[in-house]
Protein backbone atom coordinates (compact mmCIF):
# COMPACT_ATOMS: atom_id res chain seq x y z
CA UNK A 1 0.00 0.00 0.00
CA UNK A 2 1.24 3.29 -0.86
CA UNK A 3 1.13 5.90 1.05
CA UNK A 4 2.68 8.79 -0.47
CA UNK A 5 -0.15 10.59 -1.29
CA UNK A 6 -0.56 11.81 2.25
CA UNK A 7 2.40 13.57 3.30
CA UNK A 8 2.84 15.49 -0.05
CA UNK A 9 -0.63 16.61 0.01
CA UNK A 10 0.08 18.20 3.76
CA UNK A 11 3.46 19.45 2.52
CA UNK A 12 1.25 20.78 -0.46
CA UNK A 13 -1.69 22.52 2.01
CA UNK A 14 1.40 24.44 3.84
CA UNK A 15 1.54 26.79 0.88
CA UNK A 16 -2.00 27.61 0.58
CA UNK A 17 -1.89 28.74 4.55
CA UNK A 18 -3.06 31.86 4.20
CA UNK A 19 -6.02 29.98 3.70
CA UNK A 20 -6.48 28.86 6.91
CA UNK A 21 -5.27 32.07 8.41
CA UNK A 22 -7.47 34.51 6.54
CA UNK A 23 -9.68 36.79 8.98
CA UNK A 24 -12.95 36.06 6.63
CA UNK A 25 -12.40 32.59 7.12
CA UNK A 26 -12.42 31.87 10.76
CA UNK A 27 -15.63 34.02 11.46
CA UNK A 28 -18.02 32.60 14.49
CA UNK A 29 -21.32 33.01 13.28
CA UNK A 30 -23.94 34.06 15.93
CA UNK A 31 -26.89 35.48 13.62
CA UNK A 32 -28.10 34.51 10.89
CA UNK A 33 -26.90 37.82 8.94
CA UNK A 34 -23.53 37.43 10.40
CA UNK A 35 -23.98 33.66 8.66
CA UNK A 36 -25.29 34.66 5.22
CA UNK A 37 -21.96 37.59 5.94
CA UNK A 38 -19.85 34.56 6.33
CA UNK A 39 -20.42 32.71 3.72
CA UNK A 40 -20.38 35.54 1.20
CA UNK A 41 -16.88 36.26 2.45
CA UNK A 42 -15.85 32.33 1.77
CA UNK A 43 -17.72 32.38 -1.88
CA UNK A 44 -15.58 35.30 -2.34
CA UNK A 45 -12.49 33.83 -1.21
CA UNK A 46 -13.20 30.70 -2.81
CA UNK A 47 -13.77 32.54 -6.02
CA UNK A 48 -10.39 34.00 -5.91
CA UNK A 49 -8.66 31.00 -4.81
CA UNK A 50 -9.90 28.71 -8.15
CA UNK A 51 -9.92 30.73 -11.13
CA UNK A 52 -10.56 29.81 -14.68
CA UNK A 53 -8.84 31.50 -17.45
CA UNK A 54 -10.81 31.40 -20.84
CA UNK A 55 -9.18 29.94 -23.83
CA UNK A 56 -7.71 32.31 -26.77
CA UNK A 57 -7.42 30.26 -29.84
CA UNK A 58 -6.20 32.82 -31.92
CA UNK A 59 -3.50 33.85 -29.57
CA UNK A 60 -2.48 29.74 -29.40
CA UNK A 61 -2.36 29.57 -33.26
CA UNK A 62 -0.30 33.11 -33.75
CA UNK A 63 2.18 31.66 -30.97
CA UNK A 64 3.08 28.24 -32.59
CA UNK A 65 3.34 30.07 -35.81
CA UNK A 66 6.05 32.54 -34.38
CA UNK A 67 7.74 29.06 -32.70
CA UNK A 68 8.19 27.57 -36.35
CA UNK A 69 9.10 31.15 -37.98
CA UNK A 70 10.93 33.11 -35.08
CA UNK A 71 14.24 32.14 -35.26
CA UNK A 72 14.11 31.39 -38.85
CA UNK A 73 14.08 35.16 -39.30
CA UNK A 74 17.89 35.50 -38.52
CA UNK A 75 19.17 32.65 -39.79
CA UNK A 76 22.84 33.09 -40.12
CA UNK A 77 23.27 36.01 -38.23
CA UNK A 78 26.27 36.29 -35.95
CA UNK A 79 25.71 36.09 -32.38
CA UNK A 80 27.21 38.82 -30.29
CA UNK A 81 26.52 38.08 -26.69
CA UNK A 82 24.49 35.81 -24.51
CA UNK A 83 22.24 37.21 -21.57
CA UNK A 84 20.84 35.19 -18.76
CA UNK A 85 17.98 36.64 -16.79
CA UNK A 86 16.60 33.91 -13.94
CA UNK A 87 13.37 34.14 -12.11
CA UNK A 88 11.96 32.44 -9.13
CA UNK A 89 9.68 30.35 -8.75
CA UNK A 90 6.65 32.40 -8.53
CA UNK A 91 6.35 35.43 -9.86
CA UNK A 92 8.15 38.31 -8.06
CA UNK A 93 4.89 40.58 -7.81
CA UNK A 94 2.55 37.52 -6.06
CA UNK A 95 0.94 38.91 -3.02
CA UNK A 96 0.08 35.14 -2.43
CA UNK A 97 1.61 34.69 1.09
CA UNK A 98 2.72 30.48 0.63
CA UNK A 99 4.15 32.25 -2.76
CA UNK A 100 6.14 34.91 -1.31
CA UNK A 101 7.52 32.50 1.18
CA UNK A 102 8.62 29.82 -1.39
CA UNK A 103 10.18 32.59 -3.37
CA UNK A 104 11.86 33.58 0.20
CA UNK A 105 13.08 29.94 0.67
CA UNK A 106 14.16 29.19 -2.94
CA UNK A 107 17.62 28.81 -3.62
CA UNK A 108 18.15 30.95 -7.06
CA UNK A 109 19.69 28.89 -10.12
CA UNK A 110 22.90 30.40 -10.17
CA UNK A 111 23.77 32.26 -13.80
CA UNK A 112 26.78 29.42 -14.26
CA UNK A 113 24.65 26.83 -14.00
CA UNK A 114 22.47 28.12 -16.15
CA UNK A 115 25.21 29.20 -19.20
CA UNK A 116 26.98 25.13 -18.65
CA UNK A 117 23.93 24.53 -20.25
CA UNK A 118 24.36 26.38 -23.47
CA UNK A 119 26.43 25.24 -26.07
CA UNK A 120 26.31 28.13 -28.56
CA UNK A 121 28.62 30.91 -27.98
CA UNK A 122 28.93 34.35 -29.04
CA UNK A 123 30.70 34.58 -32.56
CA UNK A 124 28.94 31.43 -33.82
CA UNK A 125 26.68 31.81 -36.64
CA UNK A 126 22.87 31.93 -35.43
CA UNK A 127 21.08 28.22 -36.32
CA UNK A 128 17.75 28.01 -35.98
CA UNK A 129 17.72 23.87 -34.90
CA UNK A 130 20.81 24.43 -32.65
CA UNK A 131 19.03 26.87 -30.81
CA UNK A 132 15.69 24.76 -30.48
CA UNK A 133 18.10 21.99 -29.44
CA UNK A 134 19.78 24.10 -26.36
CA UNK A 135 15.98 25.57 -25.24
CA UNK A 136 15.05 21.75 -25.48
CA UNK A 137 18.13 20.95 -23.26
CA UNK A 138 17.61 23.94 -20.77
CA UNK A 139 13.77 23.36 -20.25
CA UNK A 140 14.84 19.49 -19.99
CA UNK A 141 15.91 19.83 -16.48
CA UNK A 142 14.01 19.04 -13.53
CA UNK A 143 14.81 22.24 -11.82
CA UNK A 144 13.78 24.65 -14.79
CA UNK A 145 10.17 25.25 -15.39
CA UNK A 146 9.98 27.95 -18.23
CA UNK A 147 12.82 28.32 -20.95
CA UNK A 148 12.72 31.30 -23.94
CA UNK A 149 14.92 32.50 -26.37
CA UNK A 150 14.61 36.26 -27.31
CA UNK A 151 16.91 37.64 -30.52
CA UNK A 152 17.77 41.13 -30.40
CA UNK A 153 19.56 42.56 -33.18
CA UNK A 154 22.10 45.28 -33.28
CA UNK A 155 21.01 48.76 -34.23
CA UNK A 156 24.80 49.59 -34.96
CA UNK A 157 24.68 46.07 -36.91
CA UNK A 158 22.11 44.46 -38.22
CA UNK A 159 23.85 41.31 -38.96
CA UNK A 160 24.99 40.44 -35.64
CA UNK A 161 22.13 39.80 -32.42
CA UNK A 162 21.92 39.72 -28.99
CA UNK A 163 20.56 36.43 -27.09
CA UNK A 164 18.44 37.04 -24.09
CA UNK A 165 17.54 33.72 -22.56
CA UNK A 166 14.95 33.67 -19.86
CA UNK A 167 14.76 30.92 -17.20
CA UNK A 168 12.19 30.24 -14.05
CA UNK A 169 12.81 28.21 -11.52
CA UNK A 170 11.29 25.24 -10.34
CA UNK A 171 10.86 24.72 -6.26
CA UNK A 172 13.52 21.80 -6.06
CA UNK A 173 13.17 20.31 -2.47
CA UNK A 174 10.49 16.95 -2.08
CA UNK A 175 9.64 14.37 0.32
CA UNK A 176 8.00 10.63 -0.38
CA UNK A 177 7.11 8.36 2.30
CA UNK A 178 6.36 4.51 0.51
CA UNK A 179 5.43 1.60 2.56
CA UNK A 180 4.72 -1.58 1.25
CA UNK A 181 2.37 -4.21 2.53
CA UNK A 182 4.85 -5.74 4.54
CA UNK A 183 5.11 -2.71 6.61
CA UNK A 184 8.93 -2.15 4.96
CA UNK A 185 8.94 1.43 4.53
CA UNK A 186 11.01 4.02 3.27
CA UNK A 187 10.98 8.03 3.51
CA UNK A 188 13.07 9.91 1.07
CA UNK A 189 13.94 13.29 0.84
CA UNK A 190 15.53 14.73 -2.41
CA UNK A 191 16.86 18.35 -3.81
CA UNK A 192 17.39 18.74 -7.73
CA UNK A 193 19.10 21.58 -7.71
CA UNK A 194 21.46 21.83 -4.62
CA UNK A 195 22.02 25.35 -3.90
CA UNK A 196 21.18 26.26 -7.10
CA UNK A 197 24.44 24.38 -8.81
CA UNK A 198 21.38 21.96 -10.57
CA UNK A 199 22.76 18.89 -8.94
CA UNK A 200 20.27 16.43 -7.29
CA UNK A 201 21.14 14.76 -3.86
CA UNK A 202 18.40 12.06 -2.65
CA UNK A 203 18.49 10.67 0.60
CA UNK A 204 16.17 7.47 1.32
CA UNK A 205 15.79 6.17 4.99
CA UNK A 206 14.61 2.60 5.51
CA UNK A 207 11.94 1.07 8.15
CA UNK A 208 9.78 -1.20 9.46
CA UNK A 209 6.44 0.93 10.74
CA UNK A 210 5.12 -2.32 12.75
CA UNK A 211 8.45 -2.60 14.61
CA UNK A 212 10.04 0.23 14.35
CA UNK A 213 13.32 -1.82 12.69
CA UNK A 214 15.76 0.26 10.85
CA UNK A 215 16.51 -0.81 7.53
CA UNK A 216 19.49 1.42 5.86
CA UNK A 217 19.97 4.32 4.11
CA UNK A 218 20.67 4.85 0.44
CA UNK A 219 22.35 8.08 -0.74
CA UNK A 220 22.29 9.13 -4.29
CA UNK A 221 24.02 12.48 -5.81
CA UNK A 222 23.86 13.31 -9.44
CA UNK A 223 25.16 16.24 -11.85
CA UNK A 224 23.12 16.64 -15.27
CA UNK A 225 26.55 18.40 -16.79
CA UNK A 226 30.09 18.27 -14.96
CA UNK A 227 31.99 21.29 -15.03
CA UNK A 228 29.97 22.68 -18.59
CA UNK A 229 31.70 19.90 -20.54
CA UNK A 230 27.70 18.53 -21.05
CA UNK A 231 29.06 14.84 -19.50
CA UNK A 232 26.37 13.86 -16.69
CA UNK A 233 27.31 12.04 -13.47
CA UNK A 234 25.78 9.43 -10.53
CA UNK A 235 26.98 7.91 -7.36
CA UNK A 236 25.11 5.65 -5.34
CA UNK A 237 25.46 4.29 -2.34
CA UNK A 238 23.38 2.31 0.41
CA UNK A 239 21.31 -0.64 1.33
CA UNK A 240 17.71 -0.89 2.02
CA UNK A 241 16.92 -3.90 4.28
CA UNK A 242 17.83 -6.81 1.42
CA UNK A 243 18.77 -4.54 -1.01
CA UNK A 244 22.25 -3.05 -1.50
CA UNK A 245 23.13 -0.46 -4.41
CA UNK A 246 26.87 0.80 -5.16
CA UNK A 247 27.66 2.27 -8.01
CA UNK A 248 28.89 5.36 -10.37
CA UNK A 249 28.50 6.12 -13.62
CA UNK A 250 29.56 9.22 -16.22
CA UNK A 251 28.07 9.59 -19.75
CA UNK A 252 27.90 12.03 -22.45
CA UNK A 253 25.25 12.14 -24.52
CA UNK A 254 24.48 13.14 -28.30
CA UNK A 255 23.12 16.73 -27.94
CA UNK A 256 23.82 17.98 -32.25
CA UNK A 257 23.64 16.53 -34.99
CA UNK A 258 27.28 16.23 -35.73
CA UNK A 259 28.26 15.12 -31.93
CA UNK A 260 30.19 12.27 -29.81
CA UNK A 261 29.24 10.22 -26.98
CA UNK A 262 31.09 8.36 -24.61
CA UNK A 263 30.10 7.08 -21.29
CA UNK A 264 31.05 4.07 -18.60
CA UNK A 265 29.55 2.24 -15.74
CA UNK A 266 30.26 -0.25 -12.73
CA UNK A 267 27.59 -1.07 -10.74
CA UNK A 268 27.62 -3.76 -7.45
CA UNK A 269 23.68 -4.57 -6.30
CA UNK A 270 21.74 -7.08 -4.39
CA UNK A 271 18.23 -7.38 -4.99
CA UNK A 272 15.32 -10.14 -4.11
CA UNK A 273 13.42 -11.55 -7.02
CA UNK A 274 9.65 -11.67 -5.94
CA UNK A 275 8.39 -12.01 -8.76
CA UNK A 276 8.91 -15.67 -10.91
CA UNK A 277 6.79 -17.46 -13.20
CA UNK A 278 7.52 -20.67 -10.77
CA UNK A 279 6.57 -18.83 -8.12
CA UNK A 280 10.27 -19.10 -6.40
CA UNK A 281 11.80 -15.72 -4.27
CA UNK A 282 15.78 -15.48 -4.43
CA UNK A 283 18.27 -12.72 -3.82
CA UNK A 284 20.16 -12.02 -6.49
CA UNK A 285 23.94 -10.32 -6.29
CA UNK A 286 25.75 -8.94 -9.14
CA UNK A 287 28.19 -6.71 -10.70
CA UNK A 288 27.96 -5.03 -14.11
CA UNK A 289 30.40 -2.69 -15.86
CA UNK A 290 30.17 -0.97 -18.65
CA UNK A 291 31.91 1.29 -21.44
CA UNK A 292 30.55 2.88 -24.85
CA UNK A 293 31.01 4.89 -27.37
CA UNK A 294 29.75 6.86 -30.63
CA UNK A 295 29.89 9.37 -33.28
CA UNK A 296 27.39 11.12 -35.46
CA UNK A 297 28.15 13.19 -38.48
CA UNK A 298 25.43 15.65 -39.99
CA UNK A 299 24.84 15.37 -43.91
CA UNK A 300 23.11 19.03 -44.57
CA UNK A 301 21.94 18.03 -48.07
CA UNK A 302 19.93 14.80 -46.33
CA UNK A 303 19.10 16.80 -43.57
CA UNK A 304 19.98 13.90 -41.24
CA UNK A 305 23.08 12.40 -39.05
CA UNK A 306 24.55 9.24 -40.02
CA UNK A 307 26.19 7.69 -36.53
CA UNK A 308 28.03 4.30 -35.42
CA UNK A 309 28.28 3.24 -31.41
CA UNK A 310 29.96 0.62 -30.01
CA UNK A 311 29.09 -0.84 -26.29
CA UNK A 312 31.07 -3.18 -24.10
CA UNK A 313 29.09 -5.19 -21.18
CA UNK A 314 30.09 -7.28 -18.06
CA UNK A 315 27.75 -9.27 -15.72
CA UNK A 316 29.05 -11.87 -13.09
CA UNK A 317 26.73 -13.28 -10.08
CA UNK A 318 28.09 -13.94 -7.05
CA UNK A 319 24.16 -14.95 -6.30
CA UNK A 320 21.93 -16.33 -8.23
CA UNK A 321 19.07 -19.73 -8.62
CA UNK A 322 20.23 -22.47 -10.60
CA UNK A 323 21.42 -22.62 -14.31
CA UNK A 324 22.80 -24.56 -16.85
CA UNK A 325 22.79 -24.00 -20.76
CA UNK A 326 19.08 -23.98 -21.23
CA UNK A 327 17.64 -22.05 -17.80
CA UNK A 328 17.72 -19.01 -16.67
CA UNK A 329 20.09 -17.53 -19.39
CA UNK A 330 19.34 -14.07 -17.32
CA UNK A 331 21.41 -15.10 -14.69
CA UNK A 332 24.61 -16.10 -17.24
CA UNK A 333 27.64 -14.54 -16.29
CA UNK A 334 28.56 -13.37 -19.66
CA UNK A 335 30.44 -10.19 -21.82
CA UNK A 336 29.56 -8.63 -24.14
CA UNK A 337 30.21 -6.56 -27.51
CA UNK A 338 27.71 -5.09 -29.43
CA UNK A 339 27.60 -2.20 -32.37
CA UNK A 340 25.46 0.00 -33.94
CA UNK A 341 25.40 1.81 -37.32
CA UNK A 342 22.24 4.13 -38.43
CA UNK A 343 20.56 7.61 -39.24
CA UNK A 344 18.53 9.43 -36.94
CA UNK A 345 16.75 13.11 -37.30
CA UNK A 346 15.25 14.53 -34.54
CA UNK A 347 14.11 18.16 -34.12
CA UNK A 348 10.82 19.81 -31.94
CA UNK A 349 7.68 21.56 -31.61
CA UNK A 350 7.36 23.62 -28.45
CA UNK A 351 3.48 22.87 -27.08
CA UNK A 352 1.33 22.16 -23.98
CA UNK A 353 -0.97 20.26 -22.32
CA UNK A 354 0.41 17.07 -23.43
CA UNK A 355 2.27 15.66 -20.80
CA UNK A 356 2.30 18.94 -18.38
CA UNK A 357 -0.45 21.30 -17.05
CA UNK A 358 -0.11 24.48 -18.85
CA UNK A 359 3.88 24.68 -19.46
CA UNK A 360 6.02 25.08 -22.58
CA UNK A 361 7.17 20.88 -23.48
CA UNK A 362 9.20 20.20 -26.40
CA UNK A 363 7.56 17.71 -28.54
CA UNK A 364 10.63 15.50 -30.80
CA UNK A 365 9.48 14.33 -34.48
CA UNK A 366 12.08 12.88 -36.71
CA UNK A 367 13.20 9.16 -37.14
CA UNK A 368 15.92 7.03 -36.46
CA UNK A 369 17.13 3.66 -38.17
CA UNK A 370 19.97 1.18 -36.88
CA UNK A 371 21.23 -2.06 -37.55
CA UNK A 372 22.72 -3.89 -34.81
CA UNK A 373 25.29 -6.63 -34.34
CA UNK A 374 27.51 -8.23 -32.16
CA UNK A 375 29.15 -10.86 -30.23
CA UNK A 376 28.47 -12.59 -26.55
CA UNK A 377 30.85 -14.83 -24.89
CA UNK A 378 29.06 -16.54 -22.12
CA UNK A 379 29.83 -19.57 -19.74
CA UNK A 380 27.85 -21.83 -21.26
CA UNK A 381 28.00 -20.66 -25.01
CA UNK A 382 29.26 -18.03 -27.38
CA UNK A 383 27.11 -16.67 -29.83
CA UNK A 384 26.40 -13.99 -32.36
CA UNK A 385 23.45 -11.17 -32.20
CA UNK A 386 22.37 -9.28 -34.53
CA UNK A 387 18.78 -6.78 -35.06
CA UNK A 388 17.67 -4.03 -36.14
CA UNK A 389 14.96 -1.34 -35.19
CA UNK A 390 13.04 1.79 -37.10
CA UNK A 391 10.90 4.55 -35.42
CA UNK A 392 9.70 8.23 -36.47
CA UNK A 393 7.15 10.20 -35.16
CA UNK A 394 5.39 13.04 -36.85
CA UNK A 395 2.62 15.76 -36.32
CA UNK A 396 -0.75 14.76 -38.49
CA UNK A 397 -3.56 17.16 -39.21
CA UNK A 398 -5.09 14.82 -36.34
CA UNK A 399 -2.38 14.90 -33.57
CA UNK A 400 0.77 13.36 -33.30
CA UNK A 401 1.76 9.67 -34.29
CA UNK A 402 4.87 8.10 -33.09
CA UNK A 403 5.53 4.22 -34.28
CA UNK A 404 8.48 2.02 -34.15
CA UNK A 405 9.30 -2.04 -35.02
CA UNK A 406 12.55 -3.84 -33.73
CA UNK A 407 13.67 -7.23 -34.35
CA UNK A 408 16.62 -9.12 -32.74
CA UNK A 409 17.51 -12.31 -32.21
CA UNK A 410 20.74 -14.42 -30.89
CA UNK A 411 22.14 -17.25 -33.04
CA UNK A 412 23.81 -20.53 -31.67
CA UNK A 413 27.55 -21.48 -32.99
CA UNK A 414 25.17 -23.81 -35.29
CA UNK A 415 23.50 -20.98 -37.01
CA UNK A 416 20.20 -21.29 -35.38
CA UNK A 417 18.28 -18.50 -34.28
CA UNK A 418 17.15 -18.50 -30.55
CA UNK A 419 15.67 -15.92 -27.74
CA UNK A 420 14.28 -14.35 -31.07
CA UNK A 421 11.79 -10.99 -29.63
CA UNK A 422 9.86 -8.48 -32.08
CA UNK A 423 8.64 -5.24 -30.74
CA UNK A 424 6.47 -2.81 -32.14
CA UNK A 425 4.72 0.34 -30.81
CA UNK A 426 2.53 2.49 -31.86
CA UNK A 427 1.58 6.10 -29.99
CA UNK A 428 -0.74 8.41 -31.10
CA UNK A 429 -2.10 11.94 -28.38
CA UNK A 430 -4.90 13.90 -30.92
CA UNK A 431 -5.00 17.62 -30.99
CA UNK A 432 -6.76 19.75 -28.01
CA UNK A 433 -10.27 18.65 -28.90
CA UNK A 434 -13.04 21.32 -27.94
CA UNK A 435 -14.00 25.05 -28.04
CA UNK A 436 -14.55 25.62 -24.15
CA UNK A 437 -12.57 25.93 -21.17
CA UNK A 438 -12.16 22.54 -20.37
CA UNK A 439 -9.72 21.12 -23.10
CA UNK A 440 -9.80 17.51 -24.04
CA UNK A 441 -7.19 15.09 -25.43
CA UNK A 442 -7.01 11.57 -26.63
CA UNK A 443 -4.23 9.00 -25.63
CA UNK A 444 -3.62 5.74 -27.07
CA UNK A 445 -0.97 3.55 -27.28
CA UNK A 446 0.04 0.19 -28.28
CA UNK A 447 2.69 -2.55 -27.55
CA UNK A 448 2.90 -5.77 -29.45
CA UNK A 449 5.54 -7.90 -28.36
CA UNK A 450 6.09 -11.72 -29.59
CA UNK A 451 9.13 -14.03 -28.44
CA UNK A 452 10.47 -17.27 -30.66
CA UNK A 453 12.44 -19.75 -29.38
CA UNK A 454 12.79 -18.82 -25.70
CA UNK A 455 14.18 -21.09 -22.70
CA UNK A 456 13.16 -21.77 -19.56
CA UNK A 457 13.18 -19.63 -16.44
CA UNK A 458 13.28 -16.23 -15.06
CA UNK A 459 12.69 -13.34 -17.93
CA UNK A 460 12.29 -15.94 -20.47
CA UNK A 461 8.35 -14.89 -20.11
CA UNK A 462 7.31 -11.78 -19.95
CA UNK A 463 3.59 -10.41 -18.34
CA UNK A 464 1.88 -6.78 -17.99
CA UNK A 465 4.75 -4.39 -17.07
CA UNK A 466 5.33 -0.89 -16.56
CA UNK A 467 6.24 -0.53 -20.76
CA UNK A 468 2.63 -2.75 -21.62
CA UNK A 469 0.94 -2.37 -18.37
CA UNK A 470 -2.66 -2.61 -17.59
CA UNK A 471 -3.24 -0.51 -14.81
CA UNK A 472 -4.57 -1.83 -11.47
CA UNK A 473 -4.97 -5.21 -12.70
CA UNK A 474 -3.47 -8.07 -10.19
CA UNK A 475 -3.03 -11.07 -11.63
CA UNK A 476 -0.58 -13.19 -12.46
CA UNK A 477 -0.40 -13.83 -15.61
CA UNK A 478 2.72 -14.94 -18.04
CA UNK A 479 3.44 -15.76 -21.53
CA UNK A 480 5.85 -15.12 -25.06
CA UNK A 481 3.47 -13.43 -27.05
CA UNK A 482 1.37 -9.98 -26.05
CA UNK A 483 -0.61 -7.17 -27.37
CA UNK A 484 -1.67 -4.37 -25.18
CA UNK A 485 -3.95 -1.11 -26.06
CA UNK A 486 -3.97 1.58 -23.32
CA UNK A 487 -6.41 4.36 -24.28
CA UNK A 488 -6.88 7.20 -22.05
CA UNK A 489 -9.14 10.39 -22.10
CA UNK A 490 -7.89 13.22 -20.32
CA UNK A 491 -9.56 17.00 -19.83
CA UNK A 492 -7.48 19.83 -19.07
CA UNK A 493 -9.78 21.60 -16.32
CA UNK A 494 -9.40 25.20 -15.76
CA UNK A 495 -9.67 24.96 -12.04
CA UNK A 496 -6.15 26.40 -10.60
CA UNK A 497 -6.24 26.03 -6.74
CA UNK A 498 -2.82 28.12 -5.34
CA UNK A 499 -1.03 26.47 -8.75
CA UNK A 500 -2.42 23.41 -8.24
CA UNK A 501 -3.81 22.10 -11.51
CA UNK A 502 -6.24 19.51 -12.10
CA UNK A 503 -6.92 16.52 -14.60
CA UNK A 504 -9.73 14.68 -15.14
CA UNK A 505 -9.14 10.89 -17.20
CA UNK A 506 -11.08 8.09 -17.83
CA UNK A 507 -9.26 4.85 -19.20
CA UNK A 508 -9.65 1.85 -20.55
CA UNK A 509 -6.57 -0.62 -20.91
CA UNK A 510 -6.78 -4.15 -22.64
CA UNK A 511 -4.72 -6.71 -23.73
CA UNK A 512 -3.85 -10.58 -24.72
CA UNK A 513 -1.36 -12.39 -22.91
CA UNK A 514 -0.31 -16.40 -23.68
CA UNK A 515 1.83 -19.00 -25.69
CA UNK A 516 -0.30 -19.55 -28.64
CA UNK A 517 1.44 -17.83 -31.76
CA UNK A 518 -2.22 -16.73 -32.58
CA UNK A 519 -2.60 -14.30 -30.24
CA UNK A 520 -6.75 -14.27 -30.07
CA UNK A 521 -6.56 -17.57 -29.05
CA UNK A 522 -4.59 -16.37 -25.12
CA UNK A 523 -6.93 -14.84 -22.90
CA UNK A 524 -8.06 -11.65 -22.43
CA UNK A 525 -7.51 -9.11 -19.92
CA UNK A 526 -9.15 -5.21 -19.37
CA UNK A 527 -9.54 -2.95 -17.05
CA UNK A 528 -11.82 0.07 -16.87
CA UNK A 529 -11.68 3.23 -14.41
CA UNK A 530 -11.34 6.90 -13.76
CA UNK A 531 -9.20 9.39 -11.84
CA UNK A 532 -7.81 12.57 -10.96
CA UNK A 533 -4.55 14.20 -11.51
CA UNK A 534 -3.18 16.98 -9.30
CA UNK A 535 0.03 18.89 -10.10
CA UNK A 536 1.88 22.09 -9.57
CA UNK A 537 4.25 22.74 -11.97
CA UNK A 538 5.96 25.07 -9.78
CA UNK A 539 7.04 22.53 -7.59
CA UNK A 540 9.30 19.30 -7.87
CA UNK A 541 6.65 17.54 -6.26
CA UNK A 542 5.75 14.50 -8.09
CA UNK A 543 2.05 14.37 -9.57
CA UNK A 544 -0.45 13.03 -7.14
CA UNK A 545 -2.64 10.62 -8.88
CA UNK A 546 -6.09 9.34 -7.50
CA UNK A 547 -7.49 6.26 -9.44
CA UNK A 548 -11.13 4.00 -9.41
CA UNK A 549 -10.76 1.32 -11.74
CA UNK A 550 -12.32 -2.51 -12.41
CA UNK A 551 -11.15 -5.60 -14.09
CA UNK A 552 -12.63 -7.54 -16.58
CA UNK A 553 -11.78 -10.62 -18.79
CA UNK A 554 -13.50 -13.34 -20.73
CA UNK A 555 -14.59 -14.92 -17.88
CA UNK A 556 -16.09 -11.87 -15.70
CA UNK A 557 -14.55 -10.06 -12.86
CA UNK A 558 -10.43 -10.16 -12.31
CA UNK A 559 -8.49 -8.90 -9.60
CA UNK A 560 -8.12 -5.64 -9.35
CA UNK A 561 -6.74 -2.95 -7.26
CA UNK A 562 -10.09 -0.40 -7.26
CA UNK A 563 -8.86 2.38 -5.33
CA UNK A 564 -5.19 3.82 -5.63
CA UNK A 565 -3.94 7.21 -4.27
CA UNK A 566 -0.03 7.20 -5.20
CA UNK A 567 2.35 9.64 -6.80
CA UNK A 568 3.75 9.32 -10.11
CA UNK A 569 6.63 10.61 -12.10
CA UNK A 570 5.31 13.10 -15.31
CA UNK A 571 5.70 11.04 -18.61
CA UNK A 572 8.93 12.24 -20.49
CA UNK A 573 8.18 12.78 -24.44
CA UNK A 574 10.22 10.29 -26.39
CA UNK A 575 13.44 10.94 -28.24
CA UNK A 576 14.71 10.15 -31.29
CA UNK A 577 18.63 10.56 -30.01
CA UNK A 578 20.45 7.25 -30.36
CA UNK A 579 21.46 6.01 -26.72
CA UNK A 580 24.08 2.81 -26.42
CA UNK A 581 23.71 -0.24 -28.29
CA UNK A 582 21.11 -2.46 -26.72
CA UNK A 583 20.01 -5.57 -27.53
CA UNK A 584 16.62 -6.16 -28.72
CA UNK A 585 14.75 -8.66 -25.70
CA UNK A 586 12.19 -8.59 -23.28
CA UNK A 587 14.83 -7.47 -20.43
CA UNK A 588 17.10 -5.40 -22.66
CA UNK A 589 17.57 -2.70 -20.47
CA UNK A 590 18.79 -5.13 -17.73
CA UNK A 591 20.87 -7.17 -19.63
CA UNK A 592 22.63 -4.40 -21.93
CA UNK A 593 21.74 -0.66 -20.24
CA UNK A 594 21.31 1.21 -17.78
CA UNK A 595 21.50 0.30 -13.68
CA UNK A 596 18.61 1.54 -12.39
Amino acid sequence: MSVRFFIIFTLLCLLSAEMCGHPEANVVTKTDSTSQSTRRKLARLLRQTITVQPRDRAAERIAAQQDREYFERYSGRTINSIRIVRRNVFDSTTQVWGEKKVNALHRLSQERTIRRDIFIHPGDTLNPLLIKNNRQLIRSRDYISKVDVEVVPLAEDTMKVDLIIYTQDRWSIGVDLHAESNADTYFELYDDNLLGWGNSLNIKTYFNWKTWAYGGNLFEFATPNLWGSFFAGRIIAGKGFNESDFGAEIKKDFIRPTDYMVGAYGYYRKEPINSYTEELDFNTTYTKVGVWGGKSFYMPNMRNSVFFTGHYHMISYDERPYVDIETNPYFHNEHSLLFSVGLYREQFRTSSLIYGYGVDEDIAYGYQFALYGGRTWGEFRNRWYTGGMFHAGHFTSIGYLRWGIGLGSHINPDGRFYRTTLISDLNWFSNLLGNGRYRVRQFVDLNFTRGWNRLKGYYEYIGFDDHAEIRGLQETIYGTHRLVLNSETVCFTPWNFKGFRFALYGFADMGVLGYDGNLFNNSFYSTLGIGVRIKNEHLIFRTINIRLGIALGKNGWLGMQYFNISTEDKRQPLRFIPEKATAIDYNADRDYGTWN
